[in-house]
């Protein structure tokens, strides 16, 4: 057990500890949750460090240590047990990847912070200071996780954030159920993990800057590179990137060359270490130009969008900002412009869909941000209501007024 100002920690490197600290964890209704690893050189993110908390013991749990973590990752996928978390997208998918699952009763202290209005993202100390008058040291987000042993910074770093997340969890939630929006919280955060399951499910060549501007054949050809990478990447055990860097997969998607001696001038291609892989990405660009295309892409769906849909983008954009700081909710966590636009294309019935029973629901009219959000943005989107300038003084300076059915209002012409 080691003590530094009021901080108590454990640290678990062996069996016995390890199944001592279980013994606790299992007990326990809620667990504060949190990991250090190193993703920079590797395929996959290199955990270190696994850090859970009771509500009075504090655990940092050594994964190098050579027991096997399953019970922890199940421990945190229990449906009965609340697991409080920091930004916890690495934590999610340390879980998904060991388990399949999710975590069922996840709180995130930093989307909760937003969906009450405060700001989004925040990072663990910001909402240290705000919600708790705490000032936390940072001193080693750039340690190197892997050296053995850890130093008492190093794990005081570790223990410090998951010492305080209890006290952040019984602060927000009480605000959360206060506001009516505790089953917000719990909705959304099901639907980002699922969401981030899904993603990681999906073959990422989708996601490549500049692939929505490539032909089918481009297209065959950027997946075929993009699996070739995948594959050595998880061989060699390193960052994709490394191995062939998005751009270049593009580029060569683009141009739709299989001839290595032309592939070899392409910048970044040139360098004398990728010399022996030019036969294996000449053959992957071969396979692109005779395989099927892909079928039709997400972007590919709709009309393409209009000018006065952009306008009305726009438009209503700053509406659901408006509305956002009216109901005291962060605006990235209610959506982007984007979402905006899938809207507006859904009320114009360019989004693909032949009818509303085959046309996917926008996010923004899904569970509570349709009733916040949605719903008040249609009234506008019909001219049933209109946002104007109340008092420019105002912190709120703008206001929502009804509009009198038949009323119409005539720009004043211009005038020399």
């Amino acid at each position: 057990m080691s003590r530094e100002k009021n901080l108590e920690y454990m640290l678990i490197d062996d069996a016995q500890g390890f199944a001592d600290a279980l013994e606790v964890l299992q007990a326990a209704p809620s667990i504060a949750y949190d990991t250090e690893f190193v993703a920079e050189d590797c395929y996959q993110p290199d955990l270190c460090l696994v850090q859970l908390a009771t509500r009075e013991r504090v655990f940092l749990i050594d994964p190098k240590a050579g027991f096997s973590l399953d019970a922890v990752w199940n421990l945190l996928s229990d449906p009965e047990r609340r697991v409080i978390v920091h930004a916890g997208r690495e934590e999610i998918l340390f879980v998904y990847r060991a388990t399949g699952g999710i975590i069922p009763q996840l709180f995130d202290v930093q989307v909760a912070v937003g969906m009450m209005g405060g700001e989004y993202p925040a990072s663990y100390g910001k909402l240290l200071q705000r919600e708790l008058g705490i000032r936390a040291p940072k001193g080693e987000t750039r340690t190197n996780w892997r050296t053995r042993p850890l130093t008492r910074s190093q794990l005081n770093y570790a223990a410090l954030d998951v010492y305080h997340l209890h006290a952040l969890y019984d602060r927000l939630a009480e605000q959360l159920r206060e506001a009516g929006r505790d089953t917000w919280l719990h909705d959304e955060l099901l639907m980002r993990q699922q969401r981030l399951v899904e993603t990681q499910k999906q073959e990422g060549w989708i996601r490549l800057s500049g692939v929505q501007a490539l032909s089918p054949e481009g297209l065959s050809i950027a997946r075929e590179l993009w699996r070739w990478r995948e594959r050595r990447a998880q061989q060699k055990n390193l960052p994709p990137r490394r191995v062939l860097r998005d751009d270049l997969i593009v580029e060569l998607a683009r141009r739709g060359v299989s001839d290595p001696k032309k592939i070899a001038h392409v910048r970044g291609l040139h360098h004398q270490g990728f010399k022996r892989f030019l036969p294996e990405i000449a053959q992957c660009i071969e396979r692109g130009l005779t395989a099927a295309p892909p079928a039709e892409m997400p972007w590919q769906r709709g009309t393409p969008r209009s000018r006065h849909a952009s306008l009305l983008q726009q438009f209503l954009s700053a509406a659901m900002a408006y509305l956002c700081r009216s109901h005291r909710i962060a605006p990235g966590i209610v959506g982007s412009s984007d979402d905006v636009g899938k809207l507006i294309g859904y009320w114009l019935g360019d989004d693909g869909g032949e009818g509303p029973g085959q046309r996917p629901l926008p996010d923004l009219l899904k569970s509570w941000r349709g009733k916040l959000i949605g719903e008040p943005l249609e009234r506008i989107f019909r001219g049933q209501q209109a946002l104007r300038v109340g008092d420019p003084e105002a912190e709120m300076p703008l206001e929502l007024c009804d509009v009198a059915a038949g009323e119409e209002t005539t720009p004043e012409p211009r005038t020399s």
